[in-house]
């Protein structure tokens, strides 16, 4: 009989073992493992720095059991205790991919999330495949991830920047039909000449007449932009365009104040949600903005939305930026997927994209579907406005907010972005647009 019971013993464990073995992102040690890839350091370490305090914060309340409906499911993901592990995105992309793979291979994560950089995110996503490993894209932009490559192991809880693109032209459709002429400051890599690339394409679509005038392109982080200021200043576009963000663009609005170029010219610079509670008074009246969705300022009211900001501004003393809205949503996410995976007994990775892929996920900042690249890729509806100081309140605010349908911001599915945009936006569905008040 005692032999019995221990042979028992010893298949059972081995059978736990092997389950184990198989479940592969189903925690090890009763752990749901996440790395968080983010700039830890460096100049992007600011504008990152509001997910990583969302990450910490959501993950606290998650082991709680202390999130709002519909995510009042108890404690963990899928029962389980989540465990984060933060490694800084910096050093190029041979490091980014060595890292990664001691983040699988050595340290045992589960899923890994995160990830601001376009370089990054392009050059992690195949390894992930390689590794057979969830990873999850928070924050880099790109359309190039689903649009040039095929994935099983990746998704995207964001959208690309196409959508900012686009719902900045239609904004300048609806509010400045009279305007002729546009000019931009752009950093010359990657990241600025996608954004006014595709920025003049969708309003050159919905505006054919309107005439290039200005192009500038500064070098990421100079600092100084006398000679773009003046020469913007001589041409005086209608609108200038900027995909500056963080410490460049508040040094270009420094600048650009006392030459009044914002006074001439419409200035529309989407990353400005990134830096302007920072700037507070000195942003300039009027700028135009996005928060690459319905994040921040442009989330709709709901209870979820109300326990996230209320949670984060009391926990960090600060606005949250719409980073923080991203990172919070792909944890949402992971949580939905593990929670589902549990109830149906399921284990393993296979059982975790099935519960995302095409999945649509109640966040603070709305219904996120993922609805493109095969089911990975995240669209929301698109939220433009206006900054403005607001002197009761002594914080920054929007006026004249427009939100937009995901439909009609985003290309459908199986066109690429660039081709889209080129061939006026053929198909966007706009019906249900907001307009400004």
């Amino acid at each position: 009989m005692k032999f019995q019971n221990s042979f028992r013993w010893i298949a059972a464990a081995l059978g736990a073992a092997c389950l184990l073995g198989a479940a592969g992102a189903i925690a090890q040690g009763g752990k749901v493992r996440i790395a968080v890839v983010t700039p830890l350091t460096g100049p992007l370490s600011v504008v990152n720095g509001p997910g990583q305090n969302a990450a910490r914060m959501l993950a606290d309340a998650i082991n709680k059991g202390e999130l709002p409906a519909p995510y009042n499911t108890g404690k963990g993901m899928g029962g389980k205790e989540v465990e984060l592990i933060f490694l800084d995105e910096n050093g190029g992309n041979a490091k980014q991919v060595a890292e990664f793979r001691g983040l699988v291979e050595r340290q045992g994560a589960d899923a890994v999330m995160g990830f601001g950089s376009a370089a990054t995110c392009v050059a992690i996503a195949p390894v992930a495949e390689e590794l057979k490993v969830l990873t999850v894209m928070s924050t880099c932009a790109t359309p190039r991830i689903f649009e040039d490559g095929k994935y099983e192991y990746v998704f995207r809880t964001t959208g690309s920047t196409t959508m900012d693109s686009v719902a900045l032209a239609l904004y300048a459709q609806a509010r400045m039909p009279a305007a002729k002429t546009v000019g931009h400051i752009n950093p010359n890599y990657a990241l600025g000449q996608d954004a006014w690339r595709d920025f003049s394409a969708a309003l050159k679509s919905v505006k054919p007449g309107i005439e290039v005038v200005a192009e500038q392109w500064p070098t990421p982080g100079s600092g100084q932009y006398a000679a773009e200021i003046s020469a913007l200043a001589t041409k005086r576009p209608d609108i200038i365009h900027t995909s500056m963000a963080g410490a460049d663009l508040e040094a270009f609005f420094t600048q650009m104040r006392p030459r009044g170029l914002h006074e001439r010219s419409k200035i529309y610079a989407p990353l400005l949600e990134l830096s302007m509670y920072r700037m507070g008074a000195q942003v300039p009246d009027g700028v135009v903005f996005t928060a690459r969705g319905t994040n921040g300022l442009f989330a709709p009211k709901s209870a979820l939305n109300d326990w996230f900001t209320a949670n984060y501004q009391g926990r960090y003393k600060d606005a949250p930026v719409y980073t923080a809205y991203q990172y919070t949503n792909t944890l949402l996410a992971l949580k939905a997927a593990y929670d589902s995976a549990a109830k149906a007994g399921a284990t393993g990775t296979p059982a975790l994209i099935k519960a995302l892929k095409g999945r649509s996920i109640e966040t603070p900042s709305g219904t996120i579907r993922l609805a493109l690249g095969n089911g990975h890729q995240a669209i929301q509806d698109m939220a433009v406005g206006e900054a403005f100081y607001d002197v009761e309140k002594k914080t920054v605010s929007v006026r004249n907010a427009m939100r937009f349908p995901a439909e009609c911001v985003n290309p459908p599915e199986g066109i690429k972005s660039e081709a889209w945009l080129a061939g006026g936006m053929a198909g966007r569905k706009c019906e249900g647009t907001v307009a400004a008040k």
